[in-house]
């Protein structure tokens, strides 16, 4: 029938929407920050399960629908647990522990690979193959989605509460990707557990096609074509967390173009310590030759921490006390290359003269001062 064909390619435009958001963040250079990369990943094998699911509706052998099978169960383990890291990231801070989350996925996928799915159906006239699963380790699996499908929307859910102190109109965005994740994800599990437990074959399971829902959502919410973004709001809560001591804007051959500094910080020699910093990293690189092509990131002692982020003709550098977070390291990295374009012949010929650089102090009151949003 044709209702059967079109729900069976609907994964395809599932697969369109996430690969999409995929590609625009790498166009966006959104890949530096552990939040960034996790919710790339996310994005990467959200898109993967989508044609994973479409092979599977599709295939034309028992050989490739097995394949399609463990791919498919791959790619959603995969998903959940970089959403679920983006989630905790973006609300917190990365910590060491979730990287057992990590090894936990891993198992998964060790024993979807191993254990989970026996075989496969060939299906009747008009129906789809039936993978046929043990029955102890479809549990556990449905359990492992579950689990961090919930977990993540209770992130989403603070992210809102967050958003909601700051903007109502933020607010109302943040909402729908709760309430959209929460109705997709009880609905597709429903849908799909159902046919699963009927070893119904007549009907594509459609939680593939359901995830295009979240991806249009997504891109709403994390994409608005307003002045106004969630990230600046978590941004702005988030900056509770730390103390910024001084601000360098520094040239690519250590020569300072700008500086701010609180006044108990007033003892230091700001060109010596742009020039140190430099010192710093050449000697790292000389020494170490596999650091080739990195830069210095990041410089603890005691409770400061030096943080670094660089761009084509200089760079920035942040002294602060307390927690920093991927979400200010993204805004450095952005106020850089902002600054870069609005210089960009200055730079090219760099004499040496502050002065002649143009916004340095625009550049330090937006670090230092959350954005206010506005619509509240």
């Amino acid at each position: 029938m044709a209702e059967l064909e079109i729900l069976r390619h609907l994964p395809l435009i599932t697969a369109a929407l996430w690969l999409g958001l995929a590609i625009f963040q790498v166009y966006r250079d959104r890949t530096r920050t552990w939040t960034e990369r996790f919710f790339l990943l996310a994005c990467v094998f959200a898109g993967l399960y989508a044609v994973s699911d479409w092979f599977v509706f599709t295939a034309d052998n028992d050989a490739r629908a097995f394949l399609a099978v463990r791919l498919s169960l791959t790619s959603i383990n995969l998903a959940e647990l970089f959403f679920l890291l983006f989630t905790l990231v973006y609300v917190g801070r990365l910590r060491r522990i979730y990287w057992s989350l990590a090894i936990l996925s891993a198992a998964v996928v060790l024993m979807t690979w191993t254990l989970m799915p026996q075989r496969v159906i060939p299906p009747e006239l008009g129906e789809l193959y039936l993978p046929v699963f043990t029955p102890t380790t479809f549990l556990i699996f449905i359990v492992y989605v579950i689990s961090f499908g919930v977990a993540g929307v209770v992130n989403l859910y603070r992210v809102y509460r967050i958003v909601t102190e700051q903007s109502r109109r933020l607010a109302r965005r943040a909402a729908g990707l709760v309430v959209t994740f929460t109705m997709v994800l009880m609905f597709g599990l429903a849908t799909n557990g159902y046919l699963g437990i009927t070893q119904n074959t007549n009907f594509p399971p459609p939680f593939s096609a359901l995830l295009s829902l979240v991806a249009i959502m997504a891109a709403y919410t994390l994409y608005p074509g307003s002045r106004e973004r969630i990230s600046e709001a978590i941004r702005k809560f988030r900056a509770r967390r730390y103390d910024i001591m001084q601000v360098f804007l520094i040239y690519k051959d250590g020569t300072l173009i700008g500086s701010y500094a609180k006044e108990v910080a007033d003892g230091v020699d700001q060109d010596l310590f742009s020039a140190t910093l430099d010192v710093i990293q050449n000697f790292m690189r000389t020494s170490f030759p596999f650091l080739s092509g990195t830069s210095l990131r990041t410089i603890e002692h005691g409770n400061l921490k030096i943080i670094v982020e660089r761009g084509k003709q200089c760079y920035l550098t942040v002294v602060l006390e307390g927690e920093e977070n991927d979400l200010l390291r993204r805004q450095m990295r952005d106020e850089v290359l902002a600054f870069e374009s609005a210089n960009d012949q200055i730079l090219r010929h760099w004499r040496g003269v502050p002065s002649e650089a143009v916004g340095t102090d625009q550049v330090f009151q937006r670090i230092l001062r959350p954005v206010e949003l506005f619509g509240a």
